[in-house]
Formats: C-alpha cells, sequence, structure tokens
C-alpha cells in the first residue's frame, strides 16, 4: 500500500496519530501506519520525542517546530506531502 499524499504536514500527522491511537485498526490501516512510521523513523530519536511532546514551554515548542519543519522536508521529498 503506497502512503497518500498530504495537503499539509497537519493533515499527516493528524492521520498518524488517529492510527496509532486506533489499535483496533485493520490490516490495510496498520500496513500505512508502518509506512508513516517508517517516514518518521527518518528522524532523530530526539526528533521524533519532540514529535510526540506535549509541553507548550518556548524551548519545547521550538524543538517541535523544528522536528515538523525536518519531518515536512523528507515527506515533500517522498512526494507524501504537498509542496
Amino acid at each position: 500500500m503506497k502512503v497518500p499524499a498530504y495537503s499539509s504536514l497537519a493533515a499527516f500527522l493528524a492521520h498518524y496519530r488517529a492510527l496509532k491511537s486506533d489499535a483496533s485498526r485493520s490490516a490495510d490501516d496498520a500496513q500505512l501506519f508502518a509506512e508513516m512510521s517508517e517516514a518518521i523513523a527518518t528522524l532523530s530519536t530526539e526528533l521524533r520525542a519532540a514529535l510526540d511532546s506535549t509541553d507548550d514551554t518556548g524551548s519545547a515548542r521550538r524543538h517541535r517546530e523544528r522536528a515538523e519543519l525536518q519531518l515536512r522536508r523528507a515527506l515533500v521529498a517522498r512526494g507524501i506531502v504537498a509542496d
């Protein structure tokens, strides 16, 4: 299954998080989640942690924004997010 194209990083992350929280996902959704996770795995451990952070202090927010920027670049290069 090919990861669909998303209009924005926010749309990709919303779908990823929805699949991540769905314990009873179908086989197709599980495969899609695995492929989305593979794309996210290109980021460093620190950046992946920043993506999941709910801390909204200045420093944490900047780290999350930096992680989102790098993920967006990676997803645009793969044709997953529109440029």
